[in-house]
């Protein structure tokens, strides 16, 4: 969601605002299962923070709203964060560590991967949606020995020119042998598994239903934001004749009018163009409670969905689980950025970046993968001249590191050996 360079800076944040420390989110930060979730809270606090004074956990702490917002020339609304993880979260760790196993063991055979596609496609007849049947994490390797994998691979050594299909019947797996497909990437997929078939095993409506004992505690108006870069239940895409999380957030209001309102976010990556670069963006949609005994004026509602949650640059989601490279998730950097003018060159390069090319540890090119023809490659490869250089404070919340400018511009011509005119 964030790297630990932007944690740290959030965190601060909110401590300064509440001018407090929170132990409880400082160890949550700690741990993968609950770094998210955490991450989620502070990004609340920061942006409630903005409407008015904020108290953390005032009333019962674990049993009652995180917090309680006073409102300038208003009332106090209880505020709830509560974050959504991917409902089969083992499953997909399991489906992915399998499929890389299964590729890197076609390696070994001599096999071309992208003549493997797999399919990965859990119980349809499952509630709360197919979950895949899966060998445990640890145990990938016996049993996919045990159900006949390596077998399958000899099988196709001695038949090359012919199709095989591989699918044990324990398991939510299957592989197809293609002979005669071509191309460079290997292929596959399965039923998306977060997929409910009612509205009550539906994650949202779940989740509703727990908060609202919350807000049953300290009564009055109240606010639930739900976010999610992971699950499924969030998404604006649903399968025909499947609940949406629209329909789930009446269904918890009809059964719920402790509740006043709800405010889902979803952190995902939109379409964009051809020559857009994608990136995440959080999409918030605010639901208020017909059936709400302490409702929100029309006031409070507006003022909720001033609300900004894309003030900070979101990076890809952190799983539940920690890897062995951290180092992706550690430090921002940001872009690599030129202007022409007048036939001269300002260039803002990572500082970071720059401390690991004097390092001999990479390159411009090698960082941002700069193909031969970049204007940036070519302009340093030619030997410009560096005019002047500065540098440029950083912006933690737009993952951009300080930066390094410099303004450049074309090497003079030689006088002493000219450059030959080409006929």
């Amino acid at each position: 969601m964030l790297k630990d360079e932007q944690a740290v800076s959030l965190l601060r944040r909110a401590e300064t605002v509440l001018q407090q420390q929170l132990p409880i989110l400082r160890g949550h930060l700690a741990k993968a299962e609950h770094r998210s979730g955490a991450l989620w809270e502070l990004l609340v606090i920061d942006e409630a923070s903005r409407l008015g004074q904020i108290d953390y956990e005032p009333h019962d702490a674990g049993r009652s709203p995180d917090l309680q917002l006073h409102l300038p020339n208003s009332r106090s609304i209880w505020l709830e964060a509560t974050f959504l993880y991917q409902s089969f979260w083992e499953q997909e760790r399991v489906s992915n560590e399998l499929i890389r196993w299964i590729y890197g063991e076609a390696v070994r055979h001599g096999i071309d991967c992208p003549k493997i596609e797999y399919r990965l496609d859990g119980d349809p007849n499952n509630l709360d949606g197919p979950k895949r049947n899966l060998p445990a994490l640890h145990e990938i390797k016996r049993c996919m020995k045990e159900a006949g994998l390596l077998k399958w691979f000899k099988s196709i050594q001695s038949q090359p020119l012919e199709q095989h299909n591989f699918a044990p019947s324990q398991y939510s797996l299957t592989l197809y042998y293609r002979p005669h497909a071509v191309g460079r990437y290997v292929s596959g997929g399965g039923l998306v598994q977060e997929t409910p078939k009612t509205i009550t095993r539906h994650a949202v409506y779940i989740k509703m239903r727990e908060k609202a004992k919350q807000c049953k505690v300290v009564g009055g108006p109240n606010l639930i934001l739900i976010g999610s870069d992971q699950s499924s239940a969030v998404s604006s895409l649903a399968s025909p004749g499947l609940p949406t999380f629209q329909k789930a957030v009446m269904a918890a209001f009809a059964a719920e009018s402790s509740l006043s309102a709800v405010i889902i976010v979803q952190i995902g990556t939109p379409s964009a163009g051809v020559f857009e670069r994608p990136a995440r963006r959080a999409r918030a949609e605010l639901f208020v409670n017909p059936y709400a005994a302490s409702p929100l004026t029309q006031q409070e509602t507006d003022l909720f969905r001033t609300m900004n949650f894309n003030r900070w640059r979101y990076t890809y989601p952190l799983d539940k689980w920690e890897h062995q490279d951290n180092d992706p998730h550690r430090s921002i950097t940001g872009t690599l950025t030129y202007k022409m003018r007048d036939e001269k060159m300002e260039l803002e390069i990572p500082a970071n970046i720059v401390v690991q090319a004097l390092a001999g540890q990479t390159t411009l090119a090698k960082a941002f993968s700069l193909k031969e023809d970049d204007p940036v490659v070519q302009a340093l490869r030619s030997g410009w001249l560096i005019e002047s250089c500065s540098m440029k404070e950083s912006d933690v919340e737009a993952a951009e590191s300080t930066k390094v400018i410099l303004r450049m511009t074309p090497p003079l011509p030689s006088m002493y050996w000219p450059e030959k005119r080409k006929n």
